[in-house]
């Protein structure tokens, strides 16, 4: 795909922005719809539906009659599987328009969804399909009169609440599990990025998944998705999303009929660089990248660079150098690693936060870069804060854009008793060439998933999820399968048979 083809397929596209509820497009019933403007270009993206709770409530009795029907439940494994594939085929057949609507919706640069974020989502699909018929049950060993299995069930109607930053990623990680367990899903996209899973419904439909099983419901947070994990009906509800709201879902689930609860919330990643690290070079292009490609917006961002004073003045000439790669630029040019925030709203917030380090005395850095380069005001150069303590707000809180505080540290004791000095726990990362070290270190991280001389190279086969505020439960691997199921136990009594000696 060239920039011409880009900027030809961008006025020709046609996007779909009506709720998608028991196999077809539907308007919110009053009507109801929401405002909003590309990052990317300025274009008019306004008409998505804005579901409300008459809305959520007819996709919801939508999703229950099709599992009470046993339509999809009682569908074999394989048979399930295979239509999970045929979505990841089609997916595939339209991966250029569905990399086209994340980037108009939310600014990141078409050549990330191209090459990355999308064929994650297939290549997770694919993966969730693939591995479900090796998830097995559980039987007690066999007793003379008794016998018991424990067996995975689905839960009924699951409530999936997915976020803006990596829209079809996150879906699918979510999505795929639940459906091949059986269950029927109703599905709420963040309103900054409804386009593509809309899309995605339409092509689940055509891959063989029954109606009311997969539906699709776009709207306001406080008000969709409310109502979503409020609705006594769903007997699940999985957000991913800040630490704030997540709050708030937890809140919902007890307040309402105790629904299971999945978490995957907000995260200040500590990237820690000991004085033992031979390999700075490579550590500073690995810090840069999952910094800052995709303007800071990911939850795992290894925001906090704790390195040791020794070796802080190389590692940071390094890192300038290695962040010039992700200097945003327009975000539709295929060759370009970096595009916008996803609002004007988000880049006000992120500049906020600048501004306080500024205020505070500490030291701002950045890559060099043309600043006519920049896309447009939904964009934020490559920041990076020295001189912060470690109480400072915004070494603390989670900024979600491309700023990174650096914090340095004398002794690998006080390194680890920085980075648990949070109230995230999602992931971190120590970079080091003493095999002792990596293994304390790795072992004190309070974090839900540990990269040591590395980040962001984890795949479907081990779970992602966090401890502390960044939530409860796991995505991906083996263990999503527990998350979009409950264990049953059968417990069978027998009369003796007797022998004839």
């Amino acid at each position: 795909m060239n920039f011409l083809d880009i900027s030809a397929r961008i006025d020709n596209l046609s996007i779909e922005k009506r709720a998608f509820i028991d196999g077809r497009y539907v308007s919110a019933i009053d009507g109801r719809v929401i405002e909003k403007v590309s990052p990317a270009n300025g274009r008019d993206l306004s008409g998505l539906a804005s579901c409300q709770r008459q809305d959520v409530n007819a996709a919801v009795a939508a999703a229950k009659s099709a599992h009470s029907s046993r339509i999809w439940a009682d569908r074999e494994p394989d048979a399930k599987k295979e239509a999970l594939f045929r979505l990841a085929d089609l997916m595939e057949e339209n991966l250029e328009e569905l990399a086209l609507l994340d980037t108009l919706e939310t600014g990141r640069s078409v050549k990330n969804y191209l090459y990355d974020s999308l064929p994650k989502a297939i290549k997770a699909i694919r993966w969730f399909s693939e591995a479900v018929d090796k998830f097995y049950d559980h039987a007690i060993p066999m007793r003379p009169t008794a016998f018991a299995t424990v067996t995975r069930e689905p839960l009924g109607v699951v409530g999936l609440i997915t976020p803006w930053n990596d829209p079809l990623v996150v879906s699918a990680w979510k999505f795929a599990p639940a459906l091949l367990m059986g269950n029927s899903v109703v599905l709420k996209p963040a309103e900054q990025s409804s386009f593509s899973i809309l899309k995605v419904a339409e092509l689940a439909s055509r891959a063989g998944i029954p109606d009311g099983v997969f539906n699709v419901i776009p709207g306001e947070g406080g008000v969709a998705g409310k109502s979503l994990a409020m609705h006594p009906d769903v007997a699940g509800i999985f957000f991913t999303g800040s630490s704030e709201v997540g709050k708030k879902i937890l809140q919902y689930a007890g307040r309402s009929n105790m629904k299971k609860v999945g978490l995957e919330c907000g995260g200040k990643g500590p990237f820690i660089v000991s004085d033992k690290c031979r390999r700075l070079t490579e550590a500073a292009i690995t810090l840069a990248r999952n910094m800052f490609y995709n303007q800071g917006q990911i939850c795992s961002a290894p925001s906090r660079l704790l390195v040791h004073r020794d070796v802080k003045g190389p590692f940071l000439e390094r890192l300038l150098v290695a962040a010039r790669d992700y200097v945003p630029k327009d975000p539709f040019n295929p060759l370009h690693e970096v595009g916008c925030v996803v609002s004007l709203e988000q880049r006000r917030r992120i500049d906020a936060y600048i501004s306080q380090a500024v205020n505070s005395g500490a030291r701002i850095l950045k890559p060099e870069y043309d600043a006519a380069d920049l896309p447009g005001e939904c964009a934020v150069a490559p920041t990076i804060i020295d001189g912060v303590g470690p109480e400072d707000d915004f070494a603390r809180e989670e900024i979600f854009g491309p700023v990174l505080c650096v914090i340095e540290f004398d002794t690998i004791a006080r390194a680890v008793r920085l980075a648990n000095d949070s109230r995230f726990g999602l992931a971190g990362s120590v970079w080091t060439d003493d095999l002792n070290e990596a293994y304390q270190v790795s072992r004190l991280l309070e974090v839900g998933l540990v990269h040591v001389n590395s980040y962001g190279d984890d795949d479907n086969t081990v779970p992602f999820g966090g401890v502390k505020e960044s939530g409860i439960g796991k995505d991906k691997s083996l263990y999503a399968f527990e998350e979009y199921s409950t264990a049953k136990t059968i417990w069978m009594k027998f009369e003796p048979m007797p022998l004839d000696n």
